[in-house]
């Protein structure tokens, strides 16, 4: 609840700690997959603790002005749509939906930009050889 107090906006998404993310992402690293499934339960047995959290409407009027926008990465657990306890109520979603699903439709961009900064040590550099080929994708 406290980090609804004011807040501008919420992406209310996660309830592993980050560093059972950094614990989790070590592990892929080192090729140790066999160990994730012990994370996974113990992941499990943690939100289980939390089984009964919400972002609800009683929260999302605690944020400034009671209008802060609502964000996740989808798909989300809706309360009572697509299951029957999940991590935000029906009527909270349904407001923010348009804006969720547009959210939503800029992942792929997203991912194929880390991907490309990642893989090329000047990625300005790249692009720039790349409009300057004016090479044609499609004959």
């Amino acid at each position: 609840a406290e980090a609804f107090k004011d807040a501008d906006i919420v992406y209310p998404k996660s309830w592993a700690p980050f560093a059972v993310m950094e614990e989790r992402t070590q592990m892929v690293s080192d090729g140790k997959f066999d160990e994730l499934k012990d994370l996974e339960k113990r992941c499990l047995l943690n939100n289980a603790k939390f089984k009964d959290w919400e972002c609800t409407e009683e929260l999302m009027a605690t944020t400034k002005a009671g209008k802060a926008l609502y964000m996740h990465c989808l798909p989300a657990d809706i309360t009572g749509v697509s299951c029957k306890e999940g991590e935000v109520e029906a009527s909270v979603f349904e407001r923010y939906r348009i804006p969720l699903y547009k959210e939503a439709s800029f992942k792929p961009y997203i991912i194929a930009a880390m991907i490309f900064l990642a893989k090329f040590s000047d990625p300005a550099a790249k692009l720039a050889e790349l409009v300057e080929a004016d090479t044609k994708r499609i004959k």
